[in-house]
């Protein structure tokens, strides 16, 4: 699709397992802005496994809403749009719906292009159901029945530096096409090969005319460089098709994006790398994607994005996963009231069942946003593991600079009040230093990073208005103490005249200074002797500007990394006076 510099109007739709979400945008005073959402059951499961009628369903919420007429008589999309105001210029979609892709990874060194490949594979909705190396001891006819017992929809190759080396990648394709050509005809997987690239004759010669063989840049094309992006975009395209075969309507939808129908953590990781390049970039920008079947970290840094999707942790029919990660306990920790392990385990398995269900007592609510947290907690331990080392991060467990930090999903965009999202996103992901959190109530960072490439303006503008949610300011002093022992003196000043704010903080407290949306101040901050804010080192003092939120400042005194008391009593008292003190309280 080009880029369309003129266009006025944008629709997008994200497909998920349970939601089906379309978004209207319209240039408002000179600048996109958000004008409409819908919202639909996902209809790309049982019974129907069609996504056509819950994309349909969500964009006649548009149009009831705005009056502006989508889809014509044949229920075909009106683009570009008309005099008459029907139609959008441009429209594009993203997916997190559908089966994984099974996959059989086919690698050279461990630690180096097979390491590579599996954080690809991470990066998006591949399952790595088998996988052959170059250490591997099986004999080539056992790793050719590996491949036919697999069934596998896609067969990932790597291995190999540019220039370098070849027989031993050869030798492993020949093992690969053997296999391949076996597989009865409508069982044919496609075939990526990102290896290296003056070995892609030789791999498309081998696999001949009844294999489809997609050729990408080499993932490794010096033993010391990474580069993902090239072949994250060709698999964009193999998700895509592998799900279009099981479940109706993406054809459609691809046929209206223009062929850009996009995986919904790519899109969503778009973003984050954008953001990274306009915020410091001494810091990274973190983003948080809390979904039904699986949950997206994407971290950048100055540009360099690390991408992970977990298809085991969700807040829905995945939530089973959750217990390979912990144990029950780790999740009754973050409860303001004491449960047996035995009720939160049948409720993590009906949730499972029916993921569609929203808590309505307050005893399911909390438990929820338990589960909530240690989801997001998991996510995060396991996607820390491939970031790159930042300077100034103090041991293993602390978490680099972060600015800002963005939220998004349907269970954080519910909590009942702002102060307890913050509490849940303070609890899960344990931020240092100074961080803006950010809610994306609507949903709309995927529509922003698949609008990025064919409509750049109107990603820039969206993200900069209303439509996202400045939650907070969070200070969190790095560093451990008694509790009640002074952590750091604060003094706000504020932009507009108001009251200036001075007060210490004691390690353990929760204290929220009012600072309303919209509202700057300078921030005079005095760690005490082991605390780190993040002004170059512990007891070091600094200043800066800083923005309000829903909730204000929050000073989180708890330390980091956070340690809850053994002790349960104490512990329920403890969680109980931090939601009292964020207003969390329910």
């Amino acid at each position: 699709m080009s880029t369309m510099l003129e266009a006025d109007t944008l629709l997008a739709v994200d497909v998920g397992s349970i939601n089906t979400r379309a978004s209207l945008f319209d240039v408002v005073d000179g600048r996109y802005r958000l004008v409409a959402t819908g919202k639909s059951t996902s209809t790309a499961g049982p019974p129907l496994f069609d996504v056509s009628e819950g994309v349909r369903n969500a964009l006649d919420q548009v149009r009831s809403i705005t009056g502006r007429k989508l889809v014509d008589e044949s229920e075909t999309l009106i683009i570009p749009a008309t005099r008459d105001g029907s139609g959008v210029d441009v429209f594009v979609a993203t997916t997190s719906a559908g089966p994984k892709v099974r996959t059989v990874l086919v690698g050279l060194m461990p630690g180096v292009s097979v390491e590579s490949a599996h954080r690809l594979a991470a990066s998006t909705y591949l399952d790595v159901v088998q996988e052959i190396g170059l250490m591997d001891r099986r004999r080539e006819e056992e790793q050719i029945d590996v491949i036919l017992a697999a069934r596998p929809d896609l067969i990932l190759i790597v291995g190999g530096t540019d220039g370098g080396a070849g027989a031993s990648v050869v030798g492993m394709i020949d093992v690969t096409s053997l296999a391949a050509n076996l597989l009865p005809e409508g069982q044919k997987p496609r075939v990526v090969y990102a290896g290296n690239r003056t070995l892609a004759a030789s791999v498309v010669e081998r696999f001949g005319d009844r294999t489809p063989v997609s050729l990408t840049p080499n993932l490794r094309p010096a033993i010391d460089q990474e580069d993902l992006e090239p072949a994250r975009r060709v698999l964009s395209e193999v998700i895509a098709d592998a799900r279009a075969s099981r479940i109706s309507g993406f054809d459609e939808l691809s046929h209206w994006s223009g062929g850009h129908l996009l995986p919904t953590a790519e899109a969503f990781g778009r973003v984050v790398r954008y953001l990274s390049r306009v915020y410091d970039r001494r810091k990274g920008v973190l983003g948080v994607d809390l979904g039904a079947s699986q949950t997206t970290i994407a971290a950048a840094f100055d540009g360099d994005l690390r991408l992970s999707v977990y298809s085991d942790l969700g807040l829905g029919d995945a939530l089973p996963g959750l217990l390979r990660h912990c144990e029950i306990d780790k999740v009754a920790r973050w409860l303001p009231f004491e449960m047996a392990e035995g009720d939160i385990h049948d409720y993590l398995s009906n949730k499972a069942l029916h993921p569609s269900t929203l808590p309505i007592e307050p005893v399911e609510l909390h438990l929820e946003y338990a589960l909530a947290r240690q989801v997001l907690r998991a996510a995060i331990g396991l996607a820390r593991l491939s970031w790159p080392e930042v300077r100034g991060t103090r041991g293993a467990e602390s978490m680099p600079p972060l600015e800002p930090i963005l939220a998004s999903g349907a269970a954080l965009a519910r909590c009942p009040k702002p102060g307890y999202t913050v509490m849940v996103l303070l609890d899960a992901l344990q931020p240092a230093g100074v961080s803006t959190l950010v809610l994306d109530p609507y949903s709309l960072m995927p529509a922003m990073g698949a609008a990025a490439g064919v409509l750049p303006m109107a990603s820039v503008q969206v993200l900069e208005s209303g439509s996202f949610v400045s939650l907070a300011t969070v200070v969190s002093p790095v560093g451990h103490g008694r509790f009640g022992r002074p952590v750091l003196r604060l003094r706000l000043e504020r932009e507009d005249g108001g009251e200036t704010v001075e007060g210490e903080v004691r390690f353990g407290q929760m204290v929220v200074v009012p600072l309303g949306q919209g509202q700057h101040a300078r921030l005079t901050l005095r760690p005490e002797r082991g605390f780190d804010v993040g002004f170059g080192g512990p007891g070091r003092a600094g200043v800066l500007r800083v923005t309000g939120g829903a909730v204000g400042l929050v000073v989180d005194g708890r330390g980091r990394p956070m340690r809850l008391p053994v002790e349960s009593v104490r512990r329920v008292e403890l969680i109980q006076k931090w939601m009292w003190d964020l207003g969390a309280q329910l």
